[in-house]
């Protein structure tokens, strides 16, 4: 049995953790485009679900209130980002 991945979160800035200034473009970069994607997968979460809710009030919210959901449309939304 393998052992279980472990993750450790750091806040510090970023030179503060000793990035190489070659990667710091790159790195601010990626930070973006995850920022815009996340603000985007967000937006258009909640508008259709306004959407829903707004044509049917028994509209069961909660059943996609998981982090399969988020995820998956955040993988589908980065992925058209990418084309």
């Amino acid at each position: 049995m393998e052992p279980a991945l472990k993750m450790i979160a750091v806040k510090s800035s970023i030179t503060g953790i000793g990035w190489k200034p070659q990667y710091l473009l790159p790195l601010k970069t990626l930070v973006s485009i995850v920022h815009i994607l996340v603000t985007h997968t967000f937006t258009f979460l909640k508008y259709i679900f306004i959407q829903e809710l707004e044509n049917n009030p028994a509209f069961a919210l909660e059943d996609f209130a998981n982090v399969d959901f988020y995820s998956g449309l955040f993988v589908a939304s980065s992925e058209l980002q990418a084309k």
